[in-house]
């Protein structure tokens, strides 16, 4: 896997009003394209009434993916100036829809991009930013007697149980950072004596405060 990125820490709203125009900014973290296009649909479907939902999304931290909307506002008043607040905070993997009701009082080009772009700066602010780590999963299957055991010198040498199947053996999945990886094998094989291999289970991210 590559490196670590940066999206959202949780989905979120944020409403500010400017000269009688009310903003809605809603926020939320996709992981492909097609929830990204589910995520707008979706507000568009919740604000039906409002004047304009411009939208912005970002998926994919590789080779990125990333689309954007005026909905009707004046060309590159809305939907550019929102991604490009979205890239300057390096965030991926991200959707966020600005949703207008307007007041009656036109605010003019600037008026506008300055809006759209404050309406993201600050739905981002209230949604927290949560650094994504590459992570590396193991299937390890043990008999009860020594799966105690074994559990607890994962967690310490940095597993994070993401679940566990009892039947004859216990077969848990565990989660453990790319730079930890030889760390946790280690600790497998001192724990059980050598009679338990651990298998690779694939990969994913998960935010570097839920995994040590």
């Amino acid at each position: 896997m590559a490196n670590g990125y940066r999206t959202i820490a949780e989905n979120t709203e944020n409403r500010t009003e400017i000269r009688r125009s009310v903003f809605v900014a809603t926020i939320a973290r996709v992981e492909t394209t097609e929830s990204a296009e589910e995520f707008v649909r979706g507000i568009k479907k919740r604000y039906s009434d409002a004047t304009h939902n411009c939208y912005a999304y970002i998926v994919g931290s590789e080779c990125p993916s990333a689309r954007f909307s005026d909905d009707g506002e004046p060309s590159g008043t809305a939907g550019q100036p929102m991604l490009e607040v979205l890239r300057k905070k390096g965030l991926a993997d991200v959707a966020v829809v600005v949703t207008r009701y307007f007041g009656g009082i036109k605010l003019g080009a600037g008026g506008l991009v300055s809006a759209y772009t404050d309406s993201v700066a600050r739905v981002v602010e209230k949604a927290g930013v949560a650094e994504m780590v590459p992570c590396a999963l193991f299937s390890v299957s043990a008999d009860y007697q020594q799966f105690a055991r074994v559990d607890s010198a994962l967690t310490r040498a940095g597993g994070m149980k993401r679940g566990a199947e009892y039947a004859d053996k216990v077969q848990a999945l565990y989660a453990v950072r790319e730079d930890g990886v030889q760390n946790f094998l280690r600790a497998l094989s001192e724990a059980a004596g050598g009679e338990i291999a651990a298998t690779a289970a694939g990969s994913l991210y998960l935010p570097s405060d839920e995994i040590l």
